[in-house]
């Protein structure tokens, strides 16, 4: 328990099938560590513990984002009104660096989350899940996911089409569990933009009025940004999905290449490269863009880049332009 404050830190190590928990005390040696079962036997017990630390409005805890994971548990601290915060892995990545700590285990690891979560200030603590956003992951992570087993039984496909090695009863079920994920995915596809669509009205009007950018470009990006997209500015946005510029320049003997992030959700990234390769076809003002970036000298890639975050930046404001139409109404 923290003297000063009153507050009790718990870092959390979730896994598949357990998680690591460490209520932080000063140092290593004297943190309180238990390991639990990753369901709900794990998390009575993991509560009969906070118990005995704190009351649970003197309590935060703090753990990494690890997709399916930790929902349960997330569930669990929001009906029990527990504040708690989701970590970004990558600054964890950074303090453990910084703390210049070297070995890894499950336990070292609640250790250092807690250690890391002491640092923070109390209004951080507001994590909370959404069934929505965790719906809208799931479908994406399923489409893509057979899109991927179908380029892989292709690819497979391809090799034997002139091969004997590949009996042609396996060859039968392979076109026929192909066709069967495509079917699901074209299922998948069309009630996911069902869905999107109740949520964000705003999606047909956007579609209509950016030519080049299509319903798995729109999928991607609007549930990433619908929810704040007026509350940060385009640059601030454009870093949630990793297109912000980075520099790496010092003195006068550092002068390493601008690049991009890469930091952000990494779906919609490459859904906004895919609509810059068709916008830069079909759609004239981007063509044009694109010509004079070409020929000023920029490669072909930095140009695309250039349209892709372009292209965000077009979502962005026709997102936030029909919302003010409907505010408006309403």
């Amino acid at each position: 328990m923290n003297e000063l404050t009153n507050i009790s830190y718990i870092g959390v190590d979730i896994a598949k099938n357990k998680f690591d928990i460490c209520v932080f005390n000063g140092n290593f040696s004297s943190c309180v560590y238990e390991s639990f079962p990753n369901n709900m036997d794990g998390f009575f017990d993991f509560f009969s513990l906070l118990d005995s630390v704190n009351h649970s409005e003197n309590i935060r805890i703090g753990f990494e984002a690890t997709s399916i994971y930790m929902v349960n548990l997330q569930k669990y601290l929001d009906s029990h009104k527990v504040k708690y915060i989701l970590i970004n892995p990558k600054k964890l990545h950074h303090f453990i660096k910084y703390k210049n700590f070297e070995s890894k285990t499950d336990k070292l690891d609640s250790y250092y989350i807690a250690y890391y979560i002491t640092t923070l200030e109390d209004y951080t603590f507001n994590s909370t899940h959404s069934n929505t956003k965790h719906l809208y992951k799931s479908y994406q992570a399923f489409i893509n996911m057979i899109t991927k087993t179908e380029t892989h039984m292709k690819a497979l496909d391809d090799c034997f089409i002139n091969d004997e090695l590949m009996s042609s009863s396996l060859k039968k079920e392979v076109m026929n569990l192909r066709g069967i994920l495509t079917k699901t995915r074209n299922k998948l596809i069309t009630e996911y933009t069902e869905i999107v669509k109740i949520s964000m009205p705003e999606y047909d009007l956007i579609k209509n009025d950016l030519v080049g950018v299509s319903d798995m470009t729109l999928l991607a990006v609007l549930p990433v940004i619908y929810e704040v997209s007026e509350k940060y500015s385009l640059k601030q946005l454009q870093s949630f999905i990793g297109l912000n510029p980075v520099y790496r320049d010092s003195g006068s003997s550092v002068h390493g290449k601008q690049r991009i992030s890469k930091s952000g959700n990494s779906e919609a990234r490459k859904k906004l490269y895919m609509a810059s390769l068709s916008s830069i076809q079909h759609n004239a003002e981007m063509k044009l863009k694109y010509r004079r970036l070409i020929d000023n000298g920029k490669p072909h890639k930095v140009a695309l880049v250039a349209i892709s975050a372009h292209i965000f930046r077009a979502i962005v404001t026709k997102l936030n332009y029909y919302k003010s139409i409907k505010n408006d109404l309403d």
